[in-house]
């Protein structure tokens, strides 16, 4: 389906729940159309009446056609107030759809999805979604039906005065329309190109005020300010080549409807002056074409805006309705014992040599198995894989012999339970943060008191009792409000409240203090029983506790044993053990060399 059509097939879809009102719209539109000859024809008849009849006689004479003629200018105030209702009840609920179904379908996207947008720019195309689908309604019904429903009715009623009027009208309405259609397809290239440069923008104020704290260490803000202008200099610049384009547009259609006036005027005196029209006529001629040519040329004015809503909202649909990597499934994973095997798996993230080749690993029921190697070595690719967040090229990952494949991602997620080593907050408070994605039907109190143990386990407690709202203290924008270790409690109090049956700890203590981090490693200890469990760790010292510890390098596990054992075998792991200073993994070593420089791997 090309871009056009699935802007006008979301338009159909999104206004269908709503026929009534678009019902009450469209008589409303023909109402306004038959008036704008109506009203002149009325005027024409009570004008050539008060003509031909006595002065005496004028007011009985005429006061049914006068009578008639009043309540047609009064009537379209009434009429559009039910427009405005219409227009009232149907714009919140059209808004509601379309923002319910653009989150929607960007929550169903894939982790990759989300790495290759700006978060900022995502909400822009939903805004966009949310604001410039009515207007594109309203234009094509009230300017572009209303106004080819008017030019019909028109045209019914000059035939009846003379068909050179009439032909006349199809005449100067088919010179408009072509010129009109070639300025769409000029002005649509620029204004899809506006609309691009719009969201960059956007995109990258988001980007800019998220990373203020860089921007302020790093003395760049006058850099980040010349780089926004050279966004903001090409947006000036496709906007003002639209703008330039579209007045010579204007300045040649007034050229047209002027000539068409003239024409009719010259028409209406030969026709007068030869005893073939009253003067009745020049009333209903002049008003149609002047209700008409208002009509028109608002019309041609708004399909610049269309347009550009237009483009708008088709550059929006590109992402929101892009093809999602990871296909979801409706069938739910049943985890009775949290046995993961990789089989034979295969994986890349582009083009060229895959990081993981024929991958099979087996991680037993209630395991806990740490993750040890370099960056890009594939430890965090094979959480993301069993995550879901990317689907694998080859072979499959079973959870208790249930392929994540052929499983809904909801219920994936919901039995793992997952500490990062970044820990993101929401604009909330603690309760709402540490109870996220609580399926459980508790009350008020019961929900408080389960918070607080998760709370208690995670050492947490005391610094959210100390917070001036305790347990309902707002955190700020992703937690800003909190300390990194605080934050880093919180995330391991939530996964003590999901207690999911699998466990992921991806530097859990990296952002504690040393005090803290024993308190925590007791708990984690007791949150990790009879849990299957995977810990990536850079300080090997926390994964001596691991039944199995598996080692990887590009991609691949070059060891596989519990802590003794592996530096038992003087291999990778000994090599990596001893390179540690303090506990920590250390990869930059005095005089420029690396770990793994002193200590190559033999493969």
């Amino acid at each position: 389906m090309s871009n056009s059509k699935k802007v006008f097939s979301f338009i159909i879809r999104s206004i269908k729940p709503f026929k009534f009102y678009l019902f009450l719209h469209f008589l409303v539109i023909v109402f306004i159309s038959i008036n704008v000859s109506f009203v002149p024809l009325i005027s024409k008849i009570l004008l050539n009446k008060i003509i031909a009849t006595e002065h005496s006689l004028i007011i009985q004479e005429t006061i049914d056609i006068m009578m008639l003629l009043a309540f047609l200018i009064v009537l379209p105030s009434i009429v559009l107030r039910i427009s405005d209702y219409a227009w009232t009840m149907f714009l919140p609920k059209l808004r509601h759809q379309i923002t319910h179904d653009s989150i929607q379908k960007l929550l169903s996207q894939s982790h990759h999805f989300f790495q290759n947008n700006f978060s900022g720019s995502l909400v822009n195309k939903v805004r966009d979604l949310f604001n410039s689908s009515p207007k594109i309604i309203e234009i094509f019904l009230y300017n572009f039906v209303g106004g080819a429903l008017a030019v019909l009715f028109a045209f019914f009623t000059l035939s009846t005065i003379n068909y050179i009027f009439a032909i006349g009208l199809i005449v100067w309405v088919a010179i408009i329309i072509p010129i009109a259609y070639r300025s769409a397809l000029q002005t649509n290239r620029v204004s899809m190109n506006v609309a691009n440069q719009q969201s960059r923008i956007m995109g990258n104020i988001v980007d800019i005020f998220a990373n203020i704290q860089n921007i302020k260490l790093f003395s760049s803000a006058k850099f980040e300010l010349n780089r926004a202008d050279k966004f903001q200099k090409k947006f000036t610049t496709l906007y003002s080549q639209r703008g330039v384009y579209l007045n010579k547009y204007y300045t040649l259609l007034g050229l047209i409807s002027s000539f068409y006036f003239i024409a009719c005027f010259a028409f209406l005196i030969w026709l007068y002056a030869h005893e073939k029209v009253t003067v009745g006529d020049f009333i209903l001629i002049f008003g149609i074409n002047n209700f008409l040519h208002n009509i028109i040329q608002d019309a041609m004015k708004q399909i610049r805006n269309f347009l550009e809503e237009f483009s708008v909202i088709k550059e929006a649909l590109e992402v929101i309705d892009k093809v999602r990597e990871v296909k979801d499934c409706k069938e739910k994973l049943e985890v009775s014992k949290g046995e993961i095997i990789f089989e034979k798996v295969k994986f890349s993230y582009s083009e060229g040599s895959p990081l993981f080749s024929d991958k099979s690993v087996k991680i037993k029921a209630g395991e806990k198995v740490g993750l040890v190697g370099r960056s890009g070595s594939g430890k965090s690719t094979f959480i993301n894989l069993l995550l879901r967040f990317y689907d694998v090229q080859e072979g499959k990952i079973l959870i208790d012999n249930q392929d994540i494949s052929k499983i809904s991602q909801d219920s994936l997620h919901d039995a793992i339970g997952v500490i990062p080593q970044e820990a993101i907050l929401f604009h909330r408070n603690l309760i709402e943060n540490i109870s996220y994605g609580n399926k459980e039907q508790l009350s008020k109190e019961e929900l408080l008191q389960k918070v607080m143990n998760s709370a208690q386990k995670a050492s947490a407690h005391k610094f959210i009792e100390d917070m001036p709202g305790g347990y309902y203290s707002q955190v700020g924008e992703r937690g800003i409000k909190l300390s990194g270790g605080q934050r880093q409690r919180i995330a391991i109090a939530r996964t003590f409240f999901k207690n999911a049956p699998i466990l992921i700890l991806d530097e859990a203590t990296s952002q504690l203090d040393s005090v803290n981090e024993n308190m925590i490693q007791e708990s984690l200890k007791s949150l990790m029983e009879n849990k299957t469990t995977l810990v990536i760790a850079h300080r090997l010292s926390t994964l001596q506790m691991m039944d199995r510890i598996l080692v990887f390098s590009n991609g691949k596990i070059v060891e596989d044993g519990c802590h003794e054992d592996l530096l038992g075998l003087n291999g990778y792991y000994k090599r990596l053990w001893s390179a540690q200073s303090g506990g920590v993994l250390t990869y930059q070593i005095e005089g420029g060399a690396t770990a793994t420089q002193l200590f190559p791997l033999k493969t």
